[in-house]
């Protein structure tokens, strides 16, 4: 006897209001502070996996072009385009706010207060944190949620399926339908 599979449920995005909480309540005049909503305006911007976020390396970062070089799922090396504004956030956050590296061989774009490389546990954290400051009510406060919502505001804004498939890496266009 075949169990029947349990409905699917729609993943509940966040609202431009609740982008703009968000964003709001973190302190950017800090150096975490600012790393913290450059992290949140990429994931948001790119649509990447957190894992991808956390792995992006300085090198792969091309702020003139507007790019940025991901290493997704299965070792698969993508382009990722990025807005305006993300790139100035990226460029800020470089130049100005970015720890010193721990160690001298470390690419890593994302760090940590002590110069270590960013987890996705750290990331998931930060956003939960910031999701209770701002009392976020009826969605959940994750880095996953960003990349739903991406995907969303990608397709409200006259995107195109298939080019989402590409940026969010899925292999079926039946995943990127979900």
């Amino acid at each position: 006897m075949k169990i029947p599979r349990p409905p699917r449920k729609i993943v509940p995005t966040f609202s431009d209001l609740q982008i703009q909480q968000l964003l709001n309540a973190i302190d950017n005049k800090t150096p975490e502070g600012y790393r913290d909503y450059t992290i949140i305006l990429t994931l948001l911007d790119t649509g990447m996996r957190v894992s991808e976020l956390c792995h992006l390396k300085l090198d792969n970062v091309w702020l003139e072009e507007g790019m940025l070089k991901v290493l997704g799922k299965g070792n698969k090396e993508r382009l990722i385009p990025i807005g305006k504004q993300v790139q100035r956030c990226l460029w800020r956050y470089i130049s100005r706010f970015r720890s010193e590296p721990a160690s001298a061989n470390s690419g890593f774009l994302f760090l940590t207060r002590d110069g270590r490389p960013m987890t996705k546990d750290r990331v998931e954290k930060i956003m939960t944190y910031y999701g209770k400051k701002t009392e976020l009510k009826g969605v959940r406060c994750s880095p996953h949620t960003l990349r739903h919502s991406a995907a969303v505001r990608f397709l409200r804004n006259g995107g195109d399926v298939f080019s989402l498939q590409r940026m969010l890496e899925h292999a079926s266009l039946e995943m990127t339908r979900r």
